[in-house]
């Protein structure tokens, strides 16, 4: 009996059918396919975690991106965080300099959330590959092929692509709602992708696997 089960059970990677399973959103056998794979013995001898053809590596990788909403959400979570932040410089430091200098600075409130923008967003991205907002939604920047970003990528991104991207009134960030890999032109121009967190690590070991079999 056991015999024809197995001759009828096509073969699967157990690790892959982990990844599958989280991405269909069947939490109910999440516990049962981890706990399949940890007890596999054939599964710590052999690597079954990997696709070896691109085929696979394409269809797997359209889990990988943050989509549009979630990035939106993330963003406006992000917007929130500078506003407060940049009010809270107004009041304290531009009331006090009008104080001293006995009359208003004109635009004081754009300029200080300009500062507080861009220092955010590059400090942010810099240090921790997302923003507080990115935190919240789990999401984060990363090269294409999944390494921190330098601090030029950064201020590619986050600057001269952000500085373009607002400018063209943010319709180019529209990109990322039809983009295989999500991408707004501000990913374009710094060559970077937002990730889900969890999908990171896995995202990293495939492009070096297929990078090794060029």
């Amino acid at each position: 009996m056991n015999n024809d089960l197995n001759n009828n059970t096509p073969s699967y990677d157990p690790l892959l059918n982990v990844v599958n399973t989280v991405v269909l959103d069947e939490p109910t056998r999440n516990e049962e396919l981890v706990k399949e794979y940890k007890d596999t013995k054939e599964a710590q001898e052999k690597d079954f975690s990997l696709p070896t053809s691109l085929e696979d590596y394409l269809m797997l990788s359209k889990n990988f991106y943050a989509g549009f909403w979630t990035r939106f959400v993330a963003y406006v979570i992000d917007m929130i965080v500078i506003y407060a932040v940049s009010s809270l410089l107004n009041t304290i430091s531009f009331g006090l300099l009008n104080k001293v200098l006995d009359f208003p600075i004109l635009g004081e409130e754009s300029l200080s959330y300009v500062i507080v923008m861009f220092t955010y967003f590059i400090a942010m991205t810099y240090f921790f590959s997302q923003t507080l907002g990115k935190m919240i939604m789990k999401i984060k920047v990363e090269t294409n092929k999944g390494e921190k970003l330098s601090f030029a990528d950064v201020v590619y991104r986050e600057l001269v692509g952000r500085l373009l991207t607002i400018f063209l009134a943010y319709l180019p960030y529209l990109a990322v709602a039809f983009t295989n890999k999500k991408k707004g032109l501000h990913d374009f121009i710094a060559d970077t992708v937002v990730v889900k967190e969890d999908f990171s690590k896995l995202r990293r070991q495939m492009n070096e696997k297929l990078e090794s079999k060029n």
